[in-house]
């Protein structure tokens, strides 16, 4: 795969405006300047693709148009409803270092609340995983595009590989375990949100009905339009937490006559046997 676009523009896209966005280091999907690895020299990449398809790198990217917003919050509360987003919120407390104020941690990508005459009535729990991406450093790559600003691509075409799985080994299982079960115990839905490419390199797992739904899924395609790309309707899949955390977790357990057959032959390893202690 390849860049795909940079301060969410395609590459392909060498438009003034595309160019005066890049030049000012901006980003579209939030109306700010691009912070993606540093704040004063920003690497405004926000996806890869194999030409058709991308798979999204910086999170921002699923802010278009603030869909995910209204999509999740339409499903947590219904139609015709007014929707807060409140980024970054905590919900689990610790003692603090001097034993008296507590602390807060376990912060929640975006708290949707649904909103009724100007108070909060309710609220649910949105999470929003990008892909990480393997390989060699991109940057180089990335400089030479924004300081040739040509019509060619070339720059960016070296193979890089989307790391689907650390992604979600590593970074989105260890989030949804700590606050997953929290909002389940309150009985508040709770939202993920990830691009198509993400789901599909995910384990399946059994799927539910929406009002049994402890975790629900929104896998948006992001896909090639004209020299840009865009981010379609998702599909919803909704799911038991169990089910989901069975099916992330790390590899399948052996038999145990397995793990004393494995055991019996390094006994029986007359190179290099194990100590033997007494008790």
């Amino acid at each position: 795969m390849r860049i795909a676009e940079v301060f969410g523009f395609g590459i392909e896209n060498h438009a003034q405006e595309a160019w005066e966005g890049r030049n000012a280091k901006a980003c579209p999907f939030k109306d700010t300047p691009c912070t993606k690895v540093s704040a004063t020299d920003p690497m405004g990449i926000c996806s890869f693709s194999d030409g058709q398809a991308a798979a999204v790198v910086c999170p921002t990217r699923f802010l278009e148009r603030n869909r995910i917003f209204k999509d999740a919050g339409r499903l947590a509360f219904g139609e015709g409803v007014q929707i807060a987003a409140f980024p970054e919120v905590r919900i689990l407390k610790i003692a603090g270092d001097d034993g008296q104020r507590d602390r807060k941690i376990g912060k929640v990508d975006f708290l949707l609340g649904k909103v009724r005459d100007g108070k909060v009535i309710d609220f649910a729990a949105l999470e929003v995983q990008a892909v990480y991406i393997s390989g060699t450093t991109i940057r180089p790559s990335f400089d030479a595009y924004i300081a040739t600003q040509g019509p060619s691509n070339s720059y960016v075409v070296e193979e890089r590989r989307p790391d689907f799985r650390s992604s979600a080994q590593k970074r989105l299982v260890p989030q949804l375990q700590l606050k997953v079960p929290v909002f389940r115990r309150w009985g508040k839905k709770f939202f993920v949100v990830v691009d198509s490419q993400f789901f599909a390199a995910l384990p399946s797992f059994p799927k539910t009905s929406q009002s049994n739904s402890e975790l629900t899924w929104l896998s948006y395609p992001v896909e090639k339009a004209g020299v840009d790309y865009a981010m379609n309707d998702p599909d919803i899949i909704f799911s038991h937490w169990d089910d989901v955390a069975n099916a992330l977790r790390e590899g399948v357990p052996p038999e145990p006559e397995e793990i004393l057959e494995e055991l019996q032959a390094k006994l029986s390893n007359k190179k290099k046997p194990p100590v033997i202690y007494e008790t």
